[in-house]
């Protein structure tokens, strides 16, 4: 009994027993021998039995029926081992009964089975180290090459760069209908993991109008990417039926190498294809555009490191003028008012930060002195921190009671902030010399602490149920406020969380325990001392780690006497 051993496409491994005197091949889900293609007519072929014979005849299908290579023009009688191919379906005639007496004619072409690299078919790879031997192409082509080098090592933009690369192309290869330059971006997919995403940077066609409309191969890109193996197909819409854009496109001859990177690693592709099945690509094409490919990723290696110099001097130069910027906001230097001394420390976790402190100048010779901390770090945070301290001095100057001075500014930042992401802490004292009281006002911010010279004790400057929700949180807000004396000797420290929050090597936090370490056992200490020593005690703590976050740290107090 005759059968057909289907050796490539869908259903390979399959094997049909032609025991009906019809037996027909297509697309269409009634046939006896489906082939789910588009590329296959919906019948496409039969193989028919006529006394005790069989043969095949092609049903005027649009990508023909090919025996042994040869296309059926006619019906035609097989033989055993004939090979039938329709599109990328491959299948042999086995045909016991007559074995013995066809098997001489096959000889000749039993080696030249269309799984890979057939006559008819050729599809190749070139590896990373293979040898390329550039110098069997013709001079004028090793000439253009050549060109192609000096004009790409002369740029290191990438914008200029890659059409450059295009433009080479279609130098190169006269063949060639459209040309794409695909890298890949990193994209974190649903479930979270880093996944590459192919980003065309060019596409040219020669005809300009088809260049909105022109897709490549996502399949044979990821191959090469994958393999880092350079492709070639000079007929992928009969070997790549099943791909859609080689379908839609009609590509009948493609080559598509890597871009990789000095370990090897492709970071991109070059795809070639055409349209045209009399302008096919050869492996002699796929070595040169291999050659290219080394070149211009060499070029393009050379530009994005050139790009990330740039941006990172750029950057550089950004957050220096950023930094001198946030530093015209915030005191130059202490004030001076008689009985009473200040210090002041300001250290940003990183080029700019968003801790802020400023004294201010109010009616009845009075001083505000102000700690903030703005949500966040780098530039938006300074950004905020700059609009919080022109605010904070027209509310200060404006508003007599320092409670209602604050439930202005808080109005004022809620229209910049964003209670999720952008909000401000911040304890206001207002010193009156006159009367030696502090009136302090919290919105949200660390608790602040009165040293007191006489018991050497260190204790919260006001209840914890006083202080306000952070500023720009919630609009229309009464903040409440609170008054302590000052005696001499007496410091009131206030001080952001990078204080307390700085840890050391083995993880253990700073906390008010360190700062009532840093200053017991001292007697007659001046606001000046308190905050160096504590300043001191936290740089010790936190020796061998780098500030998670800004650290601030005001002090001031009545002069011992």
């Amino acid at each position: 009994m005759a059968s057909l051993h289907i050796l490539k496409g869908p259903n390979k491994g399959d094997k049909v027993t032609l025991g009906q005197e019809k037996t027909t091949l297509g697309r269409n889900p009634e046939c006896t021998v489906v082939i789910p293609v588009n590329a296959v007519s919906r019948e496409h072929a039969n193989i028919l039995r006529i006394q005790g014979r069989y043969y095949i005849e092609d049903l005027k299908s649009r990508n023909k029926t090919y025996v042994n290579n040869q296309p059926v023009e006619v019906r035609t009688p097989l033989k055993n081992k004939d090979q039938i191919r329709i599109c990328d379906f491959l299948a042999e005639f086995f045909d016991n009964s007559r074995s013995g007496e066809d098997d001489d004619d096959h000889d000749d072409h039993d080696d030249q089975s269309l799984e890979e690299g057939s006559s008819t078919t050729v599809e190749a790879t070139l590896g990373r180290g293979s040898n390329l031997q550039l110098e069997t192409q013709p001079a004028d082509r090793l000439k253009l090459l050549l060109d192609i080098s000096s004009t790409l090592s002369r740029t290191l933009e990438l914008d200029r760069l890659l059409p450059q690369i295009v433009d080479s192309m279609f130098m190169m290869f006269k063949q060639a209908d459209r040309c794409f330059i695909i890298l890949t971006e990193d994209a974190i997919g649903k479930s979270g993991e880093v996944t590459k995403r192919l980003m065309p940077k060019v596409v040219k066609t020669r005809r300009p109008q088809d260049e909105s409309t022109a897709r490549f191969s996502k399949t044979i890109v990821r191959r090469c990417l994958e393999t880092a193996d350079a492709f070639l197909s000079d007929d992928a819409l009969g070997s790549m039926p099943l791909n859609q854009s080689v379908v839609d496109f009609r590509i009948r001859s493609v080559m598509c190498v890597p871009l990789s990177g000095g370990e090897g690693k492709p970071f991109g592709v070059i795809q070639l294809d055409t349209q045209d099945r009399n302008k096919k690509f050869t492996q002699d094409d796929l070595r040169l555009l291999r050659g290219v490919a080394d070149q211009a990723s060499v070029s393009l290696e050379n530009a994005k490191m050139h790009e990330s110099v740039v941006a990172r001097e750029r950057y550089q130069r950004d957050m220096a003028l950023a930094y001198q910027v946030q530093l015209s906001f915030l005191p130059k230097s202490l004030p001076k008012v008689a009985g009473y001394e200040f210090f002041a420390h300001y250290e940003p976790a990183q080029e700019v930060g968003g801790d802020y402190y400023g004294f201010i100048p109010v009616p009845g010779r009075r001083l505000a002195v102000l700690v903030g901390d703005v949500a966040g770090k780098g530039v938006p945070a300074a950004l905020l921190m700059a609009k919080l301290s022109s605010d904070a001095r027209f509310c200060l100057l404006t508003e007599e009671d320092p409670a209602a001075a604050i439930n202005r500014l808080n109005d004022l930042l809620y229209q910049h902030t964003s209670q999720m992401d952008r909000f401000v802490t911040l304890t206001a004292a207002i010193l009156d010399p006159r009367e030696n009281v502090v009136t302090l006002v919290n919105a949200g911010h660390v608790t602040p602490l009165i040293f007191r010279a006489v018991t050497k004790t260190l204790t919260d400057a006001m209840p914890n149920e006083l202080a306000g929700v952070p500023l720009g949180i919630m609009e229309a807000q009464n903040y409440a406020s609170c008054h302590i004396p000052l005696e001499p000797g007496d410091s009131l420290l206030l001080y952001t969380d990078g204080v307390c929050d700085a840890v050391n090597t083995d993880g253990v936090r700073f906390e008010n325990k360190g700062i009532e370490t840093a200053l017991h056992g001292n007697s007659a200490l001046t606001p000046h001392a308190v905050g160096e020593h504590i300043v001191n005690a936290v740089k010790h703590h936190s020796l061998g780690r780098s500030a998670a976050d800004d650290i601030t740290l005001v002090c001031l107090g009545r002069i011992p006497t």
